[in-house]
């Protein structure tokens, strides 16, 4: 498998560079990534519960679709790839919701989150992920304040999600 190359950015999202991803994490270097929330007819959001192997946030609840956007590559053109990669469909059509810094211990991230629409069928990868599921924005937030495990991203993006609404 070829190795795979981010672009390296600065805090206002210009080029600044580019590296094998392995490098850009270790450096701590800020890169870009997407998320996309699938949302179907009745509002309900696409949770993806994380493969127990993943070495970050295995088992965690996490977007529907998440990835790195990969050098040269525009964010609408990652997040249509990874949804078809990671959920076997390629969107109709993504929104924007916004763009936000999601700077952690573990990366520093540029993220722009998009939503698109669909009823399925959904075909996940099962490597990558346990399950997925449609749940509603409610039950999202009871999950959460249950302690139940949600990636930090998905958190974040959520949380702008909801103030988009």
């Amino acid at each position: 498998m070829a190795e795979e190359y981010l672009d390296i950015v600065d805090e206002n999202d210009n080029v600044i560079g580019k590296d094998t991803r392995d490098n850009v994490h270790k450096n701590f270097q800020i890169h870009r990534g997407i998320h996309v929330l699938v949302i179907n007819s009745q509002g309900e959001i696409l949770i993806q519960k994380r493969s127990p192997n993943k070495s970050y946030y295995p088992g965690y609840y996490d977007a529907s679709v998440g990835a790195q956007v990969q050098s040269g590559e525009s964010y609408e053109d990652a997040a249509a790839r990874e949804t078809k990669e990671e959920l076997g469909f390629a969107p109709e059509s993504l929104t924007k919701i916004c763009d936000y810094k999601s700077y952690s211990a573990r990366q520093r991230e540029n993220r722009r989150l998009f939503q698109c629409h669909s009823e399925g069928p959904i075909k996940f990868d099962p490597i990558e992920l346990e399950s997925v599921e449609f749940i509603s924005s409610q039950k999202i937030q009871e999950m959460i304040s249950a302690g139940q495990p949600f990636t930090e991203g998905f958190t974040i993006s959520f949380k702008h999600y909801l103030e988009s609404l």
